[in-house]
């Protein structure tokens, strides 16, 4: 405190974060083939390999058994590791803030009681990324240790309000509104966000509520250096939709068949009509090279309404609900682009926002560049870069209540629900937008469940020295995003509807707790997460379906099962 209309508040923040995985190799096929021929003796399944004396040690594998968790086929499947790779991130933190009441030199509204409050800020922030990876894992994937820095420095005011206070018209009327500026070494120039919020109380039991911010998303570290990197292969996915192909199905070598794209379609890719269909487009083994990076980055700019309510009825103490609206609508949305997508979206629109990521060599006009160096022309592009926007709107209901029960303690109820209106937005400028909310899958990806929930019971003893906690998370169901329909604005493809695996059914997962006081100094804590262990559901396809690569189902679902943790925590 500097005097009794200011304080100050200095802090710094050091925190390290480590992270080891260890890949397995792939397994030995030939103890696969043993583990595979397996026989019932006396009712126990048993190698073929161990009954005649070839290998005594294998250990039968029955494929069809999901969550096949059997530590002794692991260890003799995987005779060998892939390799070990980390990650450690590291952020050092410094921040400053000064916080006026202005009320004590007298500058307060004339209807109200407190006085106009003022706060300035400022923050400098260092992160630091370092990949890591052992001989073996380097010799089997590839690839070099990275190591990733950004700087930020950031200022900011803050302004609260109060303009009428204990009015006949109204208990409150406050408006707060704040500003920062922000500067990252790896961007250009500088940001600013800002946000202007209104209170309005017209009786003790009723408060609405509205604001509307600017907020912007600056790219992560490992987000900015890897979109701004030029790492490319010549290993692609397909050949040069604009040249002929051979015929697969001829014996004459000679034979093309013409290109998968149309003329017109071709000429947005910048080729030449005189060139279209030329056998020396083709790409070597009809592999084009795919550049990754070479994306300066922007930040995300979303700007956010909210209007809500919060009543706190008297004739029900302990009660208090809020309802809010929320509306975001995001623009240049940080994306990940694969190739596809921007070969395929300039073929389709010839719009500048994908045809920049087609580059042909000039002379010959080719998507080809050697395999050494940084090419500067020859190929198809693909990694982080800004899109285009997106959008979330939905409804936010809260409500906490307290009952005391007298001599048998107090029981608190607290509900946060999400009622989803709009996920998606769109990918480019001439796209429909499409609405994702309830749907998953291709051209939604994880999106929202249109209601999810969670209610937590506590029930606490008459001293609180104990407590125990029922939570209820619910999720509503999704369902895959071929079978979404025309309304949605979801590209659909008919020959994908799904009758089988076509979504995920209502999630309900229950999280017990208990908590006790020892010696008014000690908390010891005990709880089971996903009490009923509920599995989570499965994705087929989930590559194709998702894109991603080592999970079979959405993030939102408990992937690990029922969790059991145990805590203390000691006073001073």
């Amino acid at each position: 405190m500097l005097d009794e209309a200011w304080n100050y508040d200095i802090a710094g923040v050091f925190s390290r974060t480590k992270g080891t995985t260890i890949y397995p190799a792939q397994p030995d096929f030939d103890r696969v083939n043993r583990s595979l021929r397996a026989v019932n003796v006396n009712g126990t399944p048993t190698c073929t390999a161990v009954i005649d004396g070839t290998d005594r040690a294998c250990v039968p594998f029955n494929a069809f058994r999901p969550f096949n968790t059997n530590a002794a086929l692991n260890d003799y499947l995987f005779t060998s590791v892939d390799g070990t790779q980390s990650s450690t991130g590291q952020m050092r933190q410094v921040l400053s803030v000064l916080s006026g009441d202005l009320g004590k030199y007298g500058i307060t509204s004339p209807l109200a009681e407190q006085g106009v409050a003022v706060a300035f800020g400022s923050e400098f922030r260092a992160e630091r990324y370092v990949e890591t990876a052992d001989a073996q894992f380097r010799e089997t994937n590839g690839g070099t240790d990275n190591r990733y820095t950004q700087n930020v420095f950031e200022v900011n005011t803050e302004l609260q309000a109060p303009l009428i206070q204990k009015r006949r018209f109204a208990e409150l009327l406050q408006l707060n509104g704040g500003y920062r500026v922000s500067k990252y070494n790896r961007l250009e120039g500088r940001f600013n966000t800002w946000k202007i919020e209104g209170l309005w109380a017209p009786v003790l039991d009723l408060t609405l509520r509205a604001s509307f911010n600017k907020a912007q998303r600056a790219p992560t570290v490992t987000q900015a250096a890897s979109a701004a990197n030029i790492l490319y292969t010549t290993i692609g996915s397909r050949n040069d939709p604009c040249a002929s192909r051979p015929d697969p199905n001829s014996s004459d070598p000679n034979r093309r068949l013409a290109p998968t794209a149309t003329l017109d379609q071709c000429r947005r890719t910048g080729l030449p009509d005189t060139l279209y269909g030329s056998a020396a487009l083709s790409c070597p083994d009809q592999l084009c090279t795919i550049r990754n990076g070479g994306f300066q980055l922007t930040p995300e700019t979303a700007y956010t309404k909210t209007f809500g309510a919060i009543l706190q009825p008297r004739f029900v103490p302990g009660l208090v609900v809020s309802v809010d609206r929320f509306v975001i609508d995001l623009n240049n949305s940080i994306n990940y682009f694969a190739a596809n997508d921007f070969l395929n979206g300039c073929l389709t629109t010839g719009l500048d926002y994908y045809c920049r990521g087609i580059v042909r060599n000039p002379g010959s006009f080719t998507l080809y560049s050697p395999a050494a160096g940084n090419p500067a022309t020859g190929w198809i592009a693909q990694g982080t870069s800004n899109g285009y926007r997106s959008r979330s709107h939905g409804w936010d209901f809260q409500g906490q209540y307290s009952l005391g029960l007298g001599g048998a303690g107090l029981v608190d109820m607290t509900f946060n629900g999400t009622l989803m209106t709009y996920v998606g937005g769109q990918d480019s400028p001439i796209v429909p937008p499409r609405n994702c909310v309830g749907y998953y899958g291709p051209g939604c990806g994880e999106s929202m469940p249109k209601w999810s929930h969670g209610l937590r019971t506590t029930w606490s003893t008459p001293d609180k020295v104990a407590s125990v906690s029922l939570n209820w998370r619910h999720i509503s169901a999704m369902t895959i995003a071929y079978n979404a329909p025309a309304s949605t604005g979801v590209p659909a493809d008919p020959s994908q509807f799904r009758k089988f695996y076509a979504g995920i059914p209502t999630y309900d997962y229950f999280d017990l707790s208990t908590s006790f006081d020892i010696a008014k100094r000690f908390t010891l804590r005990f709880s089971v997460n996903n009490l009923f262990d509920r599995d989570p559901p499965l994705i087929p396809d989930s590559r194709q379906t998702l894109g991603l690569l080592r999970s079979n189902t959405l993030f939102r679902y408990d992937l690990l099962g029922r969790q059991i943790v145990m805590g203390v925590s000691t006073r001073f």
